[in-house]
């Protein structure tokens, strides 16, 4: 294509709509992150809260309900030629490990609440939803208590930009 035809093409795009989409899109990787860029860009903190809980909440439910089919694609796509007598590395039995007794020690404290209240933050939506179904086989329950994490958590970081700019 000619550079003129792309400008043309692409000049009828908003860049605050721009904006929007990356917020949203960034939400399916960190949530933290995705929540920063809209405090930042966006004037109306009420906006930027929209579009990021909107965003953090699609993507829990993509992560919690098709997680396992992304999990599996990533896994194929990564060891396409580590495989040896048709098994992947993956197929190996389960043994203790630091992984394994942090899951535990969550597990034990406060289950899926508390994975669900730090995950957003911390470790992102999607590790949080792959080890929380891991943990939890009611989907539904855990795309609840991500849902009300993720809006608990936007309250709190553009509620410092309300009470700042009021």
């Amino acid at each position: 294509m000619y550079p003129g035809i792309t400008i043309l093409m692409t000049s009828w795009i908003d860049p605050e709509f721009l904006w929007l989409l990356g917020v949203f899109f960034m939400c399916f990787v960190k949530y933290a992150i995705a929540a920063g860029m809209a405090l930042a860009h966006f004037a109306n903190p009420t906006w930027g809260y929209v579009i990021a809980t909107i965003g953090g909440i699609a993507a829990a439910f993509f992560w919690i309900f098709f997680g396992n089919w992304a999990q599996s694609k990533i896994v194929q796509y990564h060891l396409g030629g580590k495989r040896k007598n048709g098994k992947t590395t993956l197929d190996h039995p389960k043994r203790f490990s630091k992984k394994n007794r942090w899951l535990v020690k969550i597990k034990k404290n406060g289950g899926l609440p508390i994975l669900c209240f730090i995950s957003p933050i911390s470790i992102g939506l999607a590790p949080g939803c792959l080890i929380a179904v891991g943990l939890e086989s009611d989907r539904f329950k855990i795309w609840l208590y991500m849902s009300v994490s993720i809006a608990f958590w936007g309250l709190i970081i553009f509620g410092s930009k309300w009470f700042l700019v009021a």
